[in-house]
């Protein structure tokens, strides 16, 4: 079913962001919290809420979630050149597709 929500929008962006970081989409967060609220599932797990503790660092970087579909050309590289590398070899070979 879909459903027309009216959410704050620095709300809605917060939401956004933090979903991108996480490389899940706004959708399933929503009906991840909407079956919580309403008891038809388990509580989301814990990792769900909770932030990864101050200081440990992510197995790679967290803003890679919003160029995930890039990330796969870095090649386990994470400096800015390589990812600019990586982010043109994607680009280019969606040129090529279409």
């Amino acid at each position: 079913m879909k459903a027309t929500l009216d959410i704050p929008e620095d709300v809605y962006r917060k939401v956004k962001a933090k979903s991108a970081l996480e490389g899940r989409p706004v959708r399933e967060v929503a009906i991840t919290l909407f079956r919580a609220w309403i008891g038809q599932a388990k509580a989301p797990p814990a990792s769900f809420w909770e932030k990864p503790p101050v200081g440990s660092a992510p197995l790679t970087p967290i803003w890679f979630a919003a160029l995930r579909k890039y990330a796969r050309n870095a090649r386990g590289r994470y400096d800015m050149s390589s990812v600019r590398r990586s982010i043109a070899r994607g680009r280019a070979r969606e040129e090529r597709r279409s």
